[in-house]
This record gives C-alpha cells, structure tokens and sequence, in this order.
C-alpha cells in the first residue's frame, strides 16, 4: 500500500546503483517520504543528458530497505541517468511495471545524486547526475541536483540534511516550473564549513590537456576556481560554500533572438 499523505520523492544518479552516497540519501529521506529510487545499473558518469531510443531498457526490481518509520524501493535501469528519470516520472508513475496497470502515483520532487565529485559550473553541462535534475523538470516536477566536491562524511551528513529539509518544509514547492537546482557542497570539514550561498553558473573552462600512451589519448585537466567571478558556484564551492545555483530548462538567449530577427527583417541573411 501507498501512503499518499506523503511526499513521494523520486531519486536517482549517474555513480550507479551501488552508490553509497545515492543509498544513504535515500535512507535519510524514507521516514519523511515514499522514496522510490531508479538509478543505472553501472557508472554513467559524464554522459550529460543522453538517452536511450533505438534500443530496449532492462529493469531490475532490487532488494527494498526498510528504515525507521520508512521504506525505500529501488530499480536499477541498463540505460543512462536521464532514461532512468524518464521511464520513472513517464512510465512507471502512471503504469507501475506493467503498460496497463498502475503505479504508485505522480512524483512531488526528484533529487538526483547525491554525486561523489562536483558538479558546478561548466560540470554541470556534461554530467549525469545534473541531467536527472534538468529531466524532472522536463515533466514539470521539481529537480535538485546534489553533489560533494570531496568524500567529506560530514558534507554528506549537511547534504542528506539539506534534501530532508527541502522535504519536510516542502521547499521544492519553490521551484518554479521549468527550472531545477544544482546545488553542490564543498571540501569541508565541521570547522571550515561555511554555510550555503545562492549562486550563479561559473563559466570558466576546464584546463584541458591530453596525454598519449600507445595510441591512446588520456584527457585530464582541472578548474581554475579562483579565477571564476566572485559570485558563482565554481568560486564559492572553493571557499567552502554549499551552492545552490538555479538552471533553467529554457536556453533562448532573448538578446541574440532580437538580433537575428532584425537580420531576418532586414534581409541581411536571406
């Protein structure tokens, strides 16, 4: 049986389905919300929004977890972060596992994560767990990205305490239609933690370089954190600032749409 009293809270990642952090969070969350999880069954790290169209998803029912005052369901998909959201919030919501049966009801709020490693800035343009967030709000359902710069327990503790505020306090009521958060912690401890910021996107580019080995090509490369604008997420996460950093679904950059529609008007493009 459903409670439908209850927040239900979709979850997902890109680290997999043995995700430690993902596990924990959903532990956290089971006594304050039906917590349903679909996460890929092996690491989709960097794969930013793809998903899966011209071939079949395999779905793995997975041992539940009972908590405290809670209980969590957990599947596992051979596909990316995004199709795991998007069979979860258009499929299974509606239709449990079967096509003409039914599911466990439409999803309140979706947190993706929690990612072991950053997504601010321009990480969150390639990455998976970001991806998840941005696919809820496709639907229309509030989506929370959740990542830790470091492998910090307590950052982890201040993450899964953020998320069961956001529920309990229904903050994701918040969140506008077509817009979700990216909200990333810092390496921190108790001491240096300096509370959360809200934020905008940082738009320095990584320090790529590759390697040759054989004939391979190895890509690595870091950010130059201090160098990003003193307001955004890359700057702050680095002087230990959680981030909370709203992204909109919607990209048209309403300055260059006027400029082409003046060429268009004024035949200078065709």
């Amino acid at each position: 049986m459903h409670d439908n009293s209850k927040t239900r809270v979709l979850i997902a990642n890109d680290d997999g389905i043995q995700s430690g952090y993902m596990h924990a969070l959903a532990c956290a969350l089971a006594p304050y919300a039906e917590v349903f999880v679909f996460a890929p069954e092996v690491e989709q790290s960097g794969v930013g929004h793809a998903f899966t169209v011209r071939r079949g998803l395999a779905l793995k029912k997975r041992n539940p977890v009972d908590v405290a005052e809670g209980h969590v369901e957990f599947y596992s998909m051979s596909g990316t972060p995004a199709d795991c959201v998007k069979f979860a919030l258009g499929h299974f919501a509606t239709h449990g596992l079967s096509t003409e049966g039914a599911g466990p009801g439409l999803f309140d709020v979706c947190f993706s994560g929690v990612n072991l490693g950053e997504n601010s800035g321009v990480s969150s343009l390639y990455s998976g767990t970001v991806a998840g967030a941005r696919e809820a709000a496709l639907w229309g359902v509030p989506g929370i990205a959740l990542s830790l710069r470091g492998t910090n327990a307590n950052m982890l503790d201040v993450a899964k305490s953020f998320a069961v505020s956001v529920v309990k306090n229904r903050l994701f009521e918040q969140i506008p239609v077509g817009t979700f958060w990216n909200v990333n912690f810092p390496k921190a401890t108790a001491e240096t933690f300096k509370g959360f910021k809200a934020t905008k996107m940082a738009l320095g580019m990584f320090t790529d370089h590759y390697s040759h080995e054989g004939n391979l090509w190895q890509l690595d490369g870091d950010k130059l954190w201090n160098e990003q604008a003193k307001d955004s997420d890359d700057y702050l996460l680095n002087q230990g600032y959680a981030t909370i950093t709203p992204h909109r679904i919607d990209q048209t950059d309403q300055e260059s749409l006027e400029v082409i529609n003046e060429m268009l008007e004024g035949g200078g493009m065709i």
